[in-house]
């Protein structure tokens, strides 16, 4: 993760970014000794410390349990209030589109509709699955 601050002119605690995905335990582990989940945490705190104007997620929640995956979720939430960061997001989880601005629904390429949510959700509201 420190990694990713280095890239950046302005980067965001990593302390901070550590303890908002729950890895503070996981700190100085080697990616060996993380699972699938908190190697995806970890991806996604890297991403998050460089305090990108526009950050792409691809599935962000995947491999991870419902908990963790709300926390994450709550994180980028925070991350487009607070620094007014941009997230673009993959996913095949419908309850995930209610927490967005714009949800862009394609099927086989193609777009097939386009949904401007006016009362968008929190993450702890999600109904998962």
């Amino acid at each position: 993760i420190e990694i990713g601050a280095n890239l950046s002119p302005n980067p965001i605690n990593i302390d901070e970014i550590i303890e908002k995905v729950s890895l503070t335990n996981e700190k100085n582990k080697y990616p060996s000794q993380l699972s699938g989940g908190q190697q995806q945490r970890v991806s996604i705190a890297r991403s998050i410390v460089k305090n990108p104007k526009i950050l792409f997620c691809d599935e962000p929640t995947g491999a991870l349990d419902e908990k963790t995956a709300k926390e994450v979720l709550k994180l980028l939430q925070e991350m487009n209030k607070d620094y007014k960061t941009t997230v673009v997001m993959i996913t095949h989880n419908t309850g995930i589109s209610k927490m967005a601005d714009k949800v862009i629904k394609m099927n086989s390429g193609e777009i097939v509709e386009t949904v401007i949510n006016k009362e968008k959700i929190n993450p702890s509201e999600i109904i998962w699955g």
